[in-house]
């Protein structure tokens, strides 16, 4: 498995999303590929198709079921999941813990 994290120069959120990444992997006894790539301009995030920091990937995939529907890539600010009915700063540690383990 490879778990792709790409964020910004700006928004932090992702070094707590990878912590909570690592934490399910090691409680869960998985191993995965942990690559980081920070997103420079909106030419970068057009490219990877990047809707903000943190987005996180696994195996190539967006984790949010939502992301098909996102068409504003640009490279500034922090982006919000909708999870269960409530917005979250960053991916919850459910949904990214779903997402995982479903790869198994």
């Amino acid at each position: 498995m490879k778990i792709t994290i790409l964020h910004n120069k700006t928004c932090n959120i992702w070094r707590t999303t990878k912590g909570i990444i690592e934490t399910i992997l090691k409680e869960n006894g998985l191993s995965a590929e942990i690559e980081e790539i920070t997103i420079a301009n909106d030419t970068e995030a057009g490219e990877r198709h990047f809707a903000g920091s943190p987005q996180v990937l696994v195996d190539g995939k967006d984790i949010d079921p939502m992301a098909g529907k996102i068409t504003n890539y640009h490279e500034s600010g922090c982006r919000f999941y909708i999870w269960k009915d409530k917005l979250h700063e960053g991916p919850p540690r459910e949904m990214l813990e779903e997402v995982i383990l479903k790869q198994t």
